[in-house]
């Protein structure tokens, strides 16, 4: 048997898709719109789907805040149980006649796809997103950019130079999502092979949640030497802890009541 070509990020057929919510609870909360772009030879395949959602619910003004989109404008919108449908043949291939696209979004691996399950389940859409096989450019950037003060979609742009209009439209977002990855996988921050980049990604949400079960965001170990502790919040993140000035270590000792005891400790030291 003649094993299967790798398929490449900047070569393959690529799905990225993005939601907007009622809010982030994925038990409870809704999906108000639903955007996606396809990806194809390296490139962006505009316009992007844009599919608004009645949710059946009362959007709550403070996601409307967000999105921007409120019940009067998805008061004769579909439900998501035909919304969904449609969804599905794109992500069986159907909608293409083809293959099934490899599927990524930027914090879609442990939101979007569990929203959009969710809603699946919800409806009794025979369908379902394996969050395993999302290619999700937000976990790369929590770990190569854990210096960054800030890691949303946004911040993630304008770091790599992506531009981002119309920012939290899912159709919007989904775009950038797509040119993030690409630039992404340009700077050798991504493999560029999919299996690749899915046993990467795999391995950093392991390394990452050790690190917050240790430290929460306080602390992180470089990237490159894999030893320096390095500071993860306030001003001076991404500084080494021994080059931090000891008084902001004594501030944060002395006002923050729930600080990780490991934290503690490392902080402790540097103000002896």
């Amino acid at each position: 048997m003649t094993a299967a070509l790798p398929q490449r990020l900047s070569d393959c057929l690529v799905l990225v898709f993005d939601t907007e919510t009622t809010g982030v609870q994925v038990s409870a909360d809704r999906i108000v719109e639903l955007g996606a772009v396809y990806l194809e030879h390296g490139r962006v395949q505009k316009p992007p789907y844009r599919m608004l959602v009645n949710p059946g619910v009362p959007i709550p003004p403070e996601s409307s805040e967000i999105h921007g989109i409120r019940d009067s404008h998805v008061e004769n919108a579909p439900t998501f149980a035909e919304v969904g449908g449609r969804f599905l043949t794109h992500l069986s291939g159907a909608a293409r006649g083809g293959p099934p696209p490899v599927l990524a979004g930027y914090n879609a691996a442990r939101f979007d796809a569990a929203l959009v399950n969710a809603e699946l389940a919800r409806h009794g859409l025979e369908g379902h997103i394996d969050p395993e096989r999302v290619v999700d450019p937000f976990v790369f950037m929590k770990w190569h950019h854990r210096n960054l003060r800030g890691r949303k979609l946004s911040d993630a742009c304008a770091h790599y130079e992506v531009r981002l209009t119309n920012a939290h439209s899912a159709a919007a977002d989904a775009v950038a999502s797509g040119e993030l990855l690409l630039r992404m996988v340009q700077a050798g921050r991504m493999p560029d092979d999919v299996e690749a980049a899915l046993a990467a990604q795999r391995d950093f949400v392991r390394l990452i949640d050790e690190e917050m079960e240790t430290w929460r965001h306080w602390i992180y170990r470089d990237r490159d030497d894999g030893q320096t502790l390095r500071l993860g919040a306030g001003k001076p993140v991404g500084t080494p802890l021994d080059r931090v000035d000891a008084g902001w270590y004594r501030f944060v000792l002395e006002t923050v009541q729930d600080l990780p005891e490991a934290a503690r400790a490392e902080f402790t030291r540097h103000v002896r």
